[in-house]
Order: C-alpha cells, then structure tokens, then sequence
C-alpha cells in the first residue's frame, strides 16, 4: 500500500502542493510590498498541475517497471508449503546450455 501510494499519488498531488506553497509566498510578498493585486487561489492552473501530476506518475510508473524485475528468460517458482513452513516465490537464472 506505501509503494502505491509513494508511486501514484505523491507525484499526483506534488505540484499542488509546490503550487500552494508557492501561492502562499506570492501572496505574502505581495501583501508585504502593499500591491493590490494578489494572487487568487481559484484561478490556477488546475488542469495544468493535473497533467503533469500524471505525467510524473507515468514516469515513475514506466521508470520503475524497466529498471526492476527479473531477467525475461528466467525461471519462476511458485510458493510452496514444505513442513508447515510456507517458502516464497523466486526468480531463478534459466541454464546458459
């Protein structure tokens, strides 16, 4: 459940929050100068952050699925129960004959 939600819905929510922290500091620079004009939290650039929330997901989704995993010619073996005792699943290198 922490992969996903690491994987997923950080890089979904990360530009929101970049987006917030940064509408924050405008607004109190803003104040801080006395400009009349401060930046209005409902005019973002919703759509914009949505993308590229997704964008990033995809790329740790696509980053992740080609850097881990096995070798495609190997072998897989099923869990197994052997004397009460329950033994995972493993990856083992097919013979080089």
């Amino acid at each position: 459940m922490l992969r996903e939600i690491i994987q997923i819905g950080l890089p979904l929510i990360l530009p929101f929050v970049i987006y917030s922290v940064w509408l924050k500091y405008a607004r109190a620079k803003a104040i801080r100068e006395g400009h009349d004009i401060i930046p209005p939290w409902d005019q973002g650039p919703w759509l914009m952050l949505f993308f590229i929330g997704i964008l990033l997901a995809g790329s740790i989704l696509v980053f992740t699925a080609l850097t881990s995993g096995a070798a495609p010619d190997s072998v897989y073996h099923a869990p197994e129960l052997k004397d009460g005792v329950i033994t995972p699943g493993y990856f083992e290198p097919k013979d080089p004959q």
